[in-house]
């Protein structure tokens, strides 16, 4: 069996992931150890050859951000029983070239025997959806089904154990809730909670969103966002796309930290290939698109600063592009918040989504006149310039 297909108990993933992440650590630190210091006397021959590929990959991409240009030859010639991990991880060439299809509803039936697969809700470069029932709790659910050649991804199955655990314990009423994650034969999947509803593309697209409508969803995003912050976790591709609107009106964020489960949160070097859906880069905050290291929560206040410009205004705030209140009737002191969430430079940005919340609650609640000049800007707060990166 080839070292990418090798089956582990979570214990011993765990137990991997925790030595991985002290090796990151102290890379981190400047203190690089050698691969052959993290490797583990105690564990079985499968374990630690999984061990060792995954600290292989760690090093070679450090590595490369240190500009150095690591070899095959140097990494056979020291670890030649994970020849195949090492050829993958030193493959200049892009191994998910074909486009995805998604499962059959007649093969996920097999897969999942205890689910009612009724349809296919979507699919893209992250996977698809599908709408299910789980019969023994007789409810509906939504299946999310990863594509299958990241069963074969040497760096994937400690990356999905780590990230969905982590994913699973948010529990918050803006956020999709996670119930069930796992693989079967291969196939990574989410059981989630299944939204009645429209995504926030759709209904933008359809000319539904009044100004004030927006700016009633705009709260519950800062909700969400908040809340998985201060758990540590970046969602990374805020878009109206991740973004359900219920037929009952809640607002949720969806897909939390896929994007760095599928190895994506850097997308610089992929933004045309199979799993990255075309557009997203217009909702990415410049360091991010850049691939700056330390992309932090910051980023996903300037996405959610597109998606705030793009609700009220109808428009992408691509290029030259005027404030909201030359758009549209609004309070031209929210010009000041939508700005602020735009700043290209994280630390001119607002810090905390909780911020955003505040001020727009503020303002939305206030009668007295609006002003331009209760808009601190310089001269050029009326048109900001951003590069279109597409």
């Amino acid at each position: 069996m080839n070292i990418r297909q090798k089956k582990l108990p979570i214990a011993a993933l765990e137990q991997i992931d925790d030595r991985c992440a002290e090796f990151e650590r102290l890379w981190q630190s400047n203190e690089p150890p050698t691969i052959e210091s993290m490797l583990a006397e105690d564990v079985s021959p499968n374990e630690r050859n999984v061990l060792l590929a995954e600290l292989i990959v760690l090093e070679i991409d450090y590595r490369r951000r240190r500009g150095e240009t690591p070899t095959k030859q140097e990494y056979l010639g020291r670890f030649p029983e994970v020849s195949d991990a090492i050829n993958e991880a030193l493959n200049e060439g892009d191994q998910r070239a074909g486009m995805f299809q998604p499962p059959t509803i007649s093969r996920l039936a097999e897969l999942f025997p205890t689910l009612e697969i009724l349809e296919l809700i979507g699919a893209g470069g992250m996977g698809a959806v599908y709408k299910a029932r789980q019969t023994g709790l007789d409810r509906l659910v939504a299946l999310k089904i990863l594509p299958e050649e990241f069963g074969h991804d040497v760096k994937f199955a400690l990356r999905f154990t780590r990230e969905a655990r982590t994913l699973a314990k948010l529990s918050h009423p803006n956020i999709v809730s996670v119930y069930e994650f796992g693989n079967v034969e291969d196939t990574y999947y989410f059981l989630m909670e299944f939204v009645d509803g429209s995504t926030l593309r759709d209904v933008v697209k359809a000319g539904q969103l009044a100004p004030q409508h927006a700016l009633a969803i705009v709260p519950h995003l800062c909700d969400a966002l908040q809340y998985a912050h201060d758990k540590g976790v970046v969602h990374r591709d805020i878009k109206p796309e991740n973004i359900l609107i219920a037929t009952d009106g809640a607002v949720k964020i969806a897909d939390f930290g896929l994007s760095r489960i599928m190895g994506n949160d850097n997308q610089q070097d992929s933004l045309t290939g199979t799993h990255q859906v075309m557009g997203t880069p217009r909702y990415m905050a410049p360091e991010q698109f850049e691939g700056a290291h330390g992309v932090d929560h910051r980023a996903d206040i300037y996405s959610l600063g597109v998606v705030f410009y793009e609700m009220l205004t109808g428009e992408l705030p691509i290029g030259r592009f005027a404030a909201p209140s030359k758009k549209v009737e609004i309070d031209v002191r929210l010009d000041e918040v939508v700005l602020r969430t735009l700043e290209k430079e994280p630390q001119r940005r607002y810090q905390h989504a909780s911020q955003i919340k505040s001020d727009v609650q503020s303002i939305t609640s206030t009668n007295r006149p609006a002003l331009a000049t209760t808009v601190v800007r310089d001269s050029n707060a009326q048109e900001m310039d951003r590069e279109d990166n597409v």
